[in-house]
């Protein structure tokens, strides 16, 4: 490995096929990224375990892999996460003849995601979301099992013969399956002011992994940051979840400039967020980014939402991450709790939130 390193020459091997973002990103990553004194090659379409092989054996200095392909690697012992790559695409995508808000009453949407299925609950309660197998059974048709392509050209086919509104899929997927039809993205900050679409987990993180020794200086050149920092915590906060809510989980770890904050919090009229971040003055107390951080579950109905959000300075990142799941954790824990009879309190009652 040494030998391979001092050459100033690295090869890496990506890991995913079409119906995986990693192979997109990395191409475009490896056309736009200024690379000095060094230069990657890559080779593409990998299963994940050719290509630890791979890594292990010395065929390669690293593999381009998505968290959530990662996260659900058993033996990591051996590699290291060297660094990530910048976040692309996190969000979905609908697919339809016109905007969410302007969509007619009733629409017939489908989404695979049960995330997605409960936010576009929470945001349109009129509309009929629906998994798209239990859709081909309501309509007596055979749909195809796995997410990727060809699901994806089965509910085209449905929404361009109007037996559906729309759907729900991936950017990349979109591009590959060149469709023509409206796309609009389902955004963590909508400028209409509108409820969020926090993503899964991970969504849109490519992982770069390495054997121990590889040059921490090549890695910061290549790496982004604040991906990295996002796979960091959201990681701590994804193992910190209850496995049952990996599902239906929103996660979001993300760097916000002070300004950006502070429109938000005028615009929310969020008085405590805009005080702490300015001083007795009305100055702002750090012109330094801060680190977002950015749960939320929906109830299967999308009537409640429970969420917390947690600004840290970056230093403070993983603490704040670790601290933000406990407290977590004991929220969804309250909320989910029957309420017993009480000579104070009342009768018993449901919990306030029910899954």
């Amino acid at each position: 490995m040494e030998d391979e390193l001092g050459s100033n020459q690295y090869h890496l091997a990506c890991v995913g096929d079409e119906s995986s973002p990693t192979p997109q990103n990395v191409a475009r990553w490896l056309e736009s990224q200024p690379l000095q004194d060094f230069s990657i090659t890559a080779d593409f379409g990998l299963g994940i375990d050719a290509a630890l092989g791979r890594l292990e054996d010395g065929d390669v200095d690293l593999i381009a892999v998505s968290a959530s392909t990662w996260s659900q690697v058993k033996d990591v012992s051996r590699f290291t996460v060297a660094a990530a790559l910048p976040r692309r695409e996190e969000n979905h995508i609908l697919v339809a003849n016109d905007r969410i808000h302007k969509l007619e009453h009733k629409s017939v949407i489908l989404c695979q995601n049960k995330l997605q299925r409960r936010q576009l609950r929470r945001y349109r309660p009129d509309f009929r979301i629906l998994k798209p197998s239990a859709f081909a059974d309501l309509i007596s048709r055979n749909a195809p099992e796995n997410w990727g392509l060809e699901l994806q050209e089965w509910m085209e086919d449905l929404r361009s013969t109007k037996i559906i509104t729309g759907y729900v899929t991936e950017r990349h997927l979109f591009t590959l399956g060149n469709i023509d039809a409206r796309r609009h993205t389902l955004m963590t900050d909508s400028k209409e002011g509108s409820s969020r679409f926090i993503p899964s987990p991970f969504q849109g993180l490519t992982l770069l992994i390495s054997r121990p020794g590889f040059p921490p200086s090549i890695a910061t050149q290549i790496g982004d940051e604040e991906s990295m920092t996002a796979w960091v915590c959201e990681d701590i906060i994804k193992k910190g979840l209850d496995c049952d809510l990996h599902d239906r989980v929103g996660v979001l770890v993300r760097y916000r400039q002070i300004p950006s904050l502070l429109n938000q919090a005028d615009a929310e009229k969020d008085l405590l967020r805009s005080t702490s971040l300015l001083d007795t003055e009305g100055e702002i107390i750090s012109e330094k980014s801060m680190v977002e951080m950015l749960i939320e579950v929906i109830d299967r109905k999308g009537g409640r939402t429970l969420l917390l959000e947690r600004l840290s300075k970056k230093e403070d990142a993983t603490i704040n991450a670790r601290i933000i799941v406990s407290d977590w954790n004991e929220m969804y824990q309250t909320v989910t709790d029957e309420n017993e009879d009480d000579p104070r309190l009342g009768p018993a009652r449901p919990p306030f939130f029910v899954e």
